[in-house]
């Protein structure tokens, strides 16, 4: 299976590179150290599998990467890794799609052995039930937010981070012009008037790490 690898930290990258490319059954195709950064490398880049953080500061949060992930490459699994362990991070991965979670301090064949089964089509969240997921699974989803397009979905959280409409533009191989019509509509969609309101939002469905 491929597999692509987002952390901020270049260390976490690298030690999970060398394990996974190890297995005779993995290849690490990719990875990246922001939210943004891992969506844009899966545009290009064929793979069957991302390893998320949810942390990933400052950026767009591994969370909402992962929800659109599921929206556009709904066969793309994304496994959730990271160090939070309360069980409102793991309502959070559910809400947004995510195949699995793994605790990042759990051992190396617990990881190897959620990887291989989310691929083989099942759900694996370490040290929870089916019937308590089951239980926790009843995220209806934010109908503002669906109502944003593929594009806007990704210039919400770069103007949510101070990103000004050059830097964007950039970012996203795209006009400034562009940006400012993506930004009108976001407001718009999202009924918010300030710059104030839309960073209250993002923070809120944490779609940002600071």
């Amino acid at each position: 299976m491929k597999i692509i690898i987002a952390d901020d930290h270049a260390l976490v990258r690298n030690a999970l590179t060398f394990m996974l490319n190890a297995q005779p059954d993995m290849e690490v195709v990719g990875d990246a150290a922001d939210g943004n950064e891992v969506f844009m490398k899966l545009e290009n880049t064929l793979a069957d599998l991302v390893l998320m953080d949810i942390s990933m500061p400052p950026g767009e949060n591994g969370l909402h990467t992962t929800r659109r992930i599921k929206e556009t490459h709904p066969d793309v699994k994304v496994i959730v890794l990271t160090m939070h362990d309360e069980e409102s991070y793991v309502r959070e991965a559910l809400n947004a799609g995510a195949d699995g979670f793994i605790l990042k301090s759990t051992t190396d064949d617990i990881l190897l052995d959620g990887i291989r089964k989310v691929h083989a089509n099942q759900r694996y969240y370490s040290g929870y039930p089916s019937d308590r997921l089951d239980e926790m699974d009843t995220f209806e989803g934010d109908s503002l937010y669906a109502s944003l397009s593929k594009r806007e979905k990704e210039v919400l959280p770069l103007v949510a981070l101070g990103h000004n409409n050059r830097e964007i533009a950039e970012k996203l191989y795209i006009s400034v012009k562009t940006v400012e019509v993506h930004k009108a509509n976001i407001r718009k969609k999202l009924k918010v008037d300030s710059y104030a309101d839309l960073l209250r939002y993002s923070v809120k469905n944490h779609l940002v790490d600071f």
